[in-house]
């Protein structure tokens, strides 16, 4: 057995190989992944390994993107059977440690725990001042597991699916947008008005861990002429939109959608909405919902919501989300 560094693009095969069954969980069968989101992270995964030349030139221009998928493989008998990925977010000294994942037949043999304990001493000889994860709430052993190593719950998220109904999505009735407002497209590099919202409405219990920094919105400028390739290779197209209260003239909602391009696979949204303007977050939910149907239909949608943002989850089940399980995000200062 051995745990070595992460490698690109060699790892990406391991990454596609290993996640699917290594994210099945035979005692608790809801939190596995399903067929179809696997389709998403193979296409992703897929298409980074074909573009590699080109993010390897974006990286050699931006130092951040350096630090965009990190990590390290466990492996036995000369095959990877566990691995970690470690990250840094955006241009700031704040990592995520993601894809703990260790096929089940060598679970519970504290794999996961040196993985983990690794990427945090990488992240802190990067630099980090503060790491996070998520963890299912439920998992209880991985739960334990990054307490002992130092790390507090501070925050969580809510993933909820649209599923269709006989194969056929549910009508979705069009709906003018709230009087005194209005809703415009939007691409990633309008970064300013999405890290005001954010200043705005962050709780202060998530920007102990998560500060409200440009360097989290910004995106490096070499970006912009490769994301037509990046969406192609990845086999989806990301919308996104900004809405604006028209007396004050300040951005109070965000929404985005990712929409499949190919077969199969998951569309993804989310929405970002002031809480004093709940109306607006009931609008874009209806919004995205219509906007993917129209453009990807015949696939499930899942949505990420941050759980402070109540409003837009009471939306969402409003408009035929369910509430599929609940994730605890845990978070490590680093002196």
């Amino acid at each position: 057995m051995a745990m070595r560094a992460f490698k690109l693009p060699q790892d990406l095969t391991a990454l596609i190989e290993l996640i699917p069954p290594t994210f099945q969980y035979p005692e608790n069968p809801e939190w596995s992944v399903q067929e179809d989101e696997v389709e998403n992270w193979v296409d992703g995964f897929s298409g980074a390994r074909r573009i590699w030349p080109l993010i390897r030139l974006a990286q050699l221009v931006s130092p951040p993107l350096r630090d965009m998928m990190r990590g390290y493989v466990w492996e036995e008998d000369g095959k990877p059977v566990a691995l970690v990925n470690v990250m840094r977010q955006g241009n700031t000294d704040r990592w995520y440690i993601g894809n703990v994942s260790v096929l089940p037949d060598y679970r519970r043999r504290g794999i996961a725990r040196q993985l983990a304990e690794k990427s945090v001493e990488y992240a802190r000889q990067r630099g980090a001042k503060a790491i996070t994860l998520d963890v299912i709430a439920g998992n209880e052993p991985a739960y334990r597991l990054y307490e002992k190593l130092g790390f507090e719950h501070f925050a969580g998220n809510v993933q909820m699916r649209y599923e269709l109904k006989d194969g056929q999505p549910e009508p979705v009735s069009d709906q003018p947008v709230p009087d005194g407002y209005r809703v415009e497209p939007a691409s990633a590099f309008d970064w300013r008005p999405r890290y005001e919202l954010a200043r705005r409405i962050t709780p202060d219990a998530v920007r102990a861990y998560t500060p409200v920094e440009e360097g989290r919105f910004r995106q490096p400028a070499v970006l912009r002429p490769l994301m037509p390739v990046v969406d192609w290779a990845m086999g989806s197209r990301a919308l996104r939109f900004l809405a604006h209260h028209t007396p004050s003239g300040q951005v109070v909602a965000s929404a985005r959608c990712n929409i499949r391009r190919r077969a199969g696979g998951v569309n993804y949204m989310d929405v970002t909405s002031d809480p004093q303007h709940p109306e607006l977050g009931r609008f874009l939910v209806h919004y995205l919902l219509k906007t993917i149907w129209q453009a990807s239909p015949g696939r499930r949608i899942e949505f990420m919501q941050p759980a402070y943002q109540e409003s837009v989850i009471e939306a969402a089940e409003a408009a035929g989300f369910a509430s599929v399980s609940e994730y605890h995000t845990m978070g490590m200062r680093v002196e």
